[in-house]
C-alpha cells in the first residue's frame, strides 16, 4: 500500500513510524496551518468478521481519549476513516522516545528521573480520574521535548491497535511491561497501569528491563519472580527507599500495589528526598527534606492529635493520610497551621474547605530532641528499656538477644505499614534478611519511620517506653 498525500483535510508530510496495524504520519492542518500526528489503522490487514466491532471500538478509544486535555498527554483532534484506513489525528510533539534514550545508554540522574516519573504519574492520575486506562504504559509511548517536558502518547489508543489480537485469545499490552493479571488473562484495572509505570522506572534507573527473556520466561518472572533491586544494579546511587517505591509498584498482587498514581507519586518523592504537594492552584511546590530537619529540636506532637488528623484526612485522600501528616507535622507550629498545609493535599476546592472547617484536635507539646536508633540495639538516648524485656538473661547474667520470631516480624510490618503505606512490606522483608535479633531487625526497620512518629512506633511494638 502506497502512502497517501491526503488524509481528510491534513496533508501528508511523511511517516513518522510504522507498526503491524498501520502507519504514522506527520501532516499539516491546512486550515490553521498545525502540525498534526496522524495514527493510521488499514482496513484490509483485519479480518472481516471484526472490522465492524474493530473500528466501533477504535472510534469509541478515540472518543474517550479525546476527553482527557492535560499537560503531559498527548491531545486527540480528531478521529475519521475512509476506504482504506481509520485514522486519529492528534498532537504533533517534537521531541525523543525514552525509548531511544535507553536504546542509546542514556545516563539520567536521579532527580531528573523523579521528574520524568512525576509527570507520568501526573498523567496516569488524571486519566484514571476519568475512567480512561492506558494499558501499553512503556518507553515507546513517552516522549520526552527538548524542554523536557513529557508527553504520554496512545492514551486508550494502544489497547485497540491489539484489540483483534484479544479476540484471538491473546493478551493486549507489550510483555515485558504488562502485569501479572495482564499476563494472566484476568480482569485488570487502573493498577496494571501503576505496574507497567513501576516497570519503567525500574528500566530507567538500571537500564535494563526487570523482566526480560523469551515471552513465556517474561510472564513466568512477572507472575512468580521478584527482580533484582535497582540499587543492586544501578550506577545511580540508590537508597533502599527508593527499591522500596519500586518493589511495591511490582507487587504481584494489584491489592498490595500502590492504589493510585498520586500514592505512588508522593512515595517515590519522599524516597528520593523531594515533598511537593499541590497548592490551593494546583500547581506543585518542590520542598527537600533537608531543609525540613535544620531544626535541631523539633516539635513534638501528642499522639492522639496526629492520630485523630490522620483518620479526618483520610476521609478526603485515603490510606497515604499518615505519609502527608508525618511530613507536614515537623514543618507547622500548631495545630492550626497543620491542617492549612494538609489541606492542599485535597484538590477539590470544596472539600477542601470542609476538611479546615471540621473541628480542629489538641495542640502540640513543648520541643524535645528525639531519640535516635543505634546499630544493632533499639535503645533511645534515655536508655530506658521496654516494659516486655527486650533481652533474655543467661546463667551468668549475660543479656541474650531475643531471637526474632516470624509471628514478632509480621506484626512489626503491619505496624509499620500504617506509618510507611506499601513499601513497609519489602523494608521489613530485607531488615528480616539481615537482622541477627529481634533487636536488631527493629532498629533497623525504625530508621525509617520518621522521627515524629518513631517514638510511638517503637511503644507499639513493645520496644518504647512503657
Amino acid at each position: 500500500m502506497t502512502d497517501p498525500v491526503k488524509l481528510g483535510k491534513y496533508d501528508i508530510q511523511g511517516v513518522l513510524g510504522k507498526g503491524a496495524m498501520g502507519v504514522v504520519y506527520k501532516a499539516t492542518d491546512p486550515h490553521i496551518e498545525r502540525a498534526v500526528a496522524i495514527k493510521t489503522v488499514r482496513k484490509d490487514l483485519m479480518d472481516s468478521d471484526i472490522a465492524e466491532q474493530f473500528l466501533a471500538r477504535f472510534r469509541n478509544e478515540a472518543r474517550a481519549a479525546g476527553r482527557l486535555h492535560h499537560p503531559n498527554i498527548i491531545g486527540i483532534y480528531e478521529y475519521g476513516e475512509d476506504d482504506k484506513v481509520a485514522y486519529i489525528a492528534m498532537e504533533y510533539v517534537d521531541g525523543t522516545g525514552l525509548r531511544e534514550y535507553l536504546t542509546r545508554r542514556a545516563q539520567f540522574e536521579v532527580s531528573q528521573l523523579v521528574a520524568i516519573m512525576t509527570q507520568l504519574l501526573s498523567a496516569l492520575d488524571y486519566a484514571h480520574s476519568r475512567g480512561v486506562v492506558h494499558r501499553d504504559v512503556k518507553p515507546a509511548n513517552l516522549i520526552l521535548t527538548n524542554d523536557g517536558v513529557l508527553k504520554v502518547a496512545d492514551f486508550g489508543i494502544a489497547r485497540i491497535d491489539t484489540s483483534s489480537l484479544t479476540m484471538t485469545g491473546l493478551v493486549m499490552g507489550t510483555p515485558s511491561y504488562m502485569s501479572p493479571e495482564q499476563c494472566q488473562g484476568r480482569p485488570s484495572d487502573h493498577r496494571s497501569d501503576l505496574f507497567s509505570a513501576g516497570v519503567v522506572f525500574y528500566e530507567l534507573l538500571t537500564g535494563r528491563k526487570p523482566f526480560a527473556g523469551a515471552v513465556e520466561t517474561i510472564a513466568y518472572q512477572i507472575c512468580h519472580q521478584e527482580p533484582t533491586p535497582p540499587s543492586q544494579v544501578s550506577l545511580l546511587p540508590l537508597s533502599s527507599a527508593v527499591d522500596a517505591v519500586v518493589s511495591a509498584a511490582l507487587a504481584k498482587d494489584p491489592d498490595q500495589r500502590f492504589q493510585n498514581a498520586r500514592a505512588f507519586s508522593v512515595a517515590l518523592r519522599l524516597a528520593a528526598g523531594e515533598v511537593a504537594p499541590p497548592s490551593a492552584s494546583g500547581e506543585a511546590t518542590v520542598v527537600n527534606l533537608e531543609d525540613v530537619t535544620l531544626h535541631p529540636e523539633p516539635l513534638v506532637w501528642d499522639d492522639t492529635v496526629l492520630t485523630t488528623v490522620e483518620r479526618q484526612l483520610a476521609h478526603f485522600v485515603g490510606p497515604m493520610a499518615k505519609l502527608m501528616v508525618r511530613q507536614a507535622a515537623p514543618q507547622a507550629h500548631d495545630v492550626h497551621q497543620l491542617y492549612a498545609m494538609l489541606a492542599q493535599h485535597i484538590q477539590d476546592p470544596e472539600r477542601r474547605q470542609r476538611f479546615i472547617e471540621q473541628p480542629a484536635v489538641g495542640e502540640a507539646s513543648g520541643p524535645y530532641t528525639a531519640p535516635s536508633m543505634r546499630s544493632g540495639t533499639a535503645s533511645a538516648r534515655t536508655g530506658t528499656r521496654p516494659a516486655d524485656a527486650r533481652h533474655a538473661t543467661g546463667s551468668r547474667g549475660i543479656a541474650v538477644p531475643r531471637p526474632l520470631e516470624p509471628a514478632f516480624v509480621d506484626q512489626t510490618t503491619a505496624r509499620l505499614a500504617v506509618y510507611l503505606g506499601p513499601i513497609a512490606r519489602v523494608l521489613a522483608r530485607k531488615a528480616a534478611q539481615q537482622a541477627h535479633s529481634a533487636d536488631e531487625f527493629v532498629a533497623l526497620v525504625a530508621e525509617h519511620v520518621g522521627t515524629q512518629d518513631r517514638r510511638a512506633f517503637l511503644r507499639e511494638i513493645g520496644y518504647g517506653e512503657p
